[in-house]
């Protein structure tokens, strides 16, 4: 049997308080999965509204201690002032947990840097095990997506403490073999020591409904996910309205928030092709009630202009037996086998968007395979309990590296 142990997974997005994206979905599903194997768990993340300095809440058996951001005691208007200051709280309160504490590991993302501050305080009297858990550097958006810019003071920052908590990590852990690449290249760690660990899923939370959920007078695609151009949204938008004709009945489900300008083009555009029966904005929809609609959906898309990991819808849908249409660009390919659970379309056309949504819709056996492959390839890999196994190997090797560097630090004192 493994040793248990006393973990703290630190991450500004977590559900449901700070439920921005994917950060905190993935945070949410291994701290989740680490203590259902009997593992102490710690989340120390950000709350998003006023209140004392730090507030603990236990959630299914984890503590989650919710800190004020730096913007509630004084403005903060640059994003990187913002990381600076965060990140010394973060050294703040992982200072007062230890105290009474003794944490095994301590699991850091790496968006946002959070880990900077602890890493460059820490000390062979204050050593615990660091592994940074790689979701998509900055820099990496900045070259994928042009944000931010490149000559920007947030850039500059933002991508050199990155780059501390890379380097000063005892082992690095992402979300896909596109990201290690990447990190590989631009922070110049080895490629060896960065473990791919794809994120991983509820498969009982996410799973197939009964063949009459889906309407088949009533063809819907989905989109999940923050509603803006890079995400491949007006790519689906346009896609679905040159449908309309073969399939009269085809609505569009656009889950989630986005920039309210961008919301309101898209239902003008809408309303002015005669689309706007067609075309629906649930809005934000908790976690609770995501699953019903990936259960109904015929199709899930969402061909982004650069994601840069295995995206959590993407896994999300395929466990409920939904296929996938994404982008040739990014992580998509790492879960995604084009043909096979969905297509992959290079981002921002349409005409093949739209070709694939088409041979999907059009073809009940092929539709149905391809959720029965996609639901296969979560069970054999994604799920929850295959996830974790593999964040506790890369758990353990980044121990015994830690164990190494201390033993090093402490002789070098002698």
């Amino acid at each position: 049997m493994e040793k248990l142990m006393h973990i703290c997974l630190v991450s500004q997005e977590y559900p449901p308080e700070t439920a921005r994206g994917g950060i905190g979905t993935q945070t949410w599903n291994k701290a989740r999965a680490l203590a259902r194997l009997g593992h102490t768990v710690h989340v120390l993340s950000c709350a998003a509204r006023p209140g004392p300095d730090v507030r603990a809440e236990v959630d299914a058996g984890i503590t989650v201690h919710r800190m004020q951001p730096p913007g509630f005691e004084f403005p903060v208007y640059e994003p990187h002032t913002y990381w600076l200051g965060y990140t010394w709280s973060v050294l703040r309160q992982l200072r007062r947990l230890m105290e009474t504490t003794p944490f095994d590991m301590i699991d850091f993302a790496e968006y946002g840097a959070e880990g900077f501050a602890y890493q460059l305080d820490r000390t062979p009297w204050n050593w615990v095990p660091v592994v940074v858990q790689l979701h998509g550097p900055l820099s990496m958006f900045a070259e994928r997506i042009g944000w931010p810019d490149k000559d920007s003071a947030f850039h500059r920052v933002g991508t050199f403490m990155e780059g501390v908590s890379i380097k000063h990590a005892d082992g690095l852990m992402a979300c896909s073999a596109n990201i290690a690449d990447f990190t590989s290249r631009f922070y110049g760690v080895p490629r060896e020591s960065i473990d791919v660990v794809h994120c991983g899923v509820d498969a009982e939370a996410f799973r197939p409904g009964a063949e009459d959920e889906r309407d088949e007078g009533r063809p819907t695609m989905l989109f999940v996910g923050n509603i803006a151009a890079n995400k491949g949204v007006d790519t689906i938008f346009e896609a679905v309205l040159r449908l309309r004709s073969k399939y009269p009945g085809i609505r569009l489900q656009i889950l989630g928030k986005g920039d309210d300008g961008h919301v309101e083009e898209l239902q003008s555009r809408a309303g002015s092709a005669g689309a706007g029966a067609s075309i629906e904005f649930p809005g934000f929809v908790g976690r609770d009630q995501l699953p019903v609609f990936y259960r109904r959906a015929h199709v899930f898309a969402s061909p982004a202009q650069h994601e840069v990991g295995v995206a959590n819808v993407y896994i999300e849908a395929m466990a409920s037996g939904c296929p996938v249409v994404a982008s040739t660009t990014g992580g998509a390919s790492e879960a995604v086998i084009s043909g096979q659970m969905g297509f992959l379309v290079p981002p921002g056309d349409v005409e093949a968007t739209s070709v694939a949504l088409d041979r999907i819709l059009s073809d009940v056996s092929l539709r149905r395979r391809m959720g029965e492959a996609g639901r296969k390839r979560v069970e054999d890999y994604f799920a929850m309990d295959k996830y974790i196994r593999r964040v506790l190997a890369t758990y353990q090797k980044t121990m015994d590296r830690s164990q190494k560097k201390l033993e090093w630090l402490k002789a070098k004192m002698q």
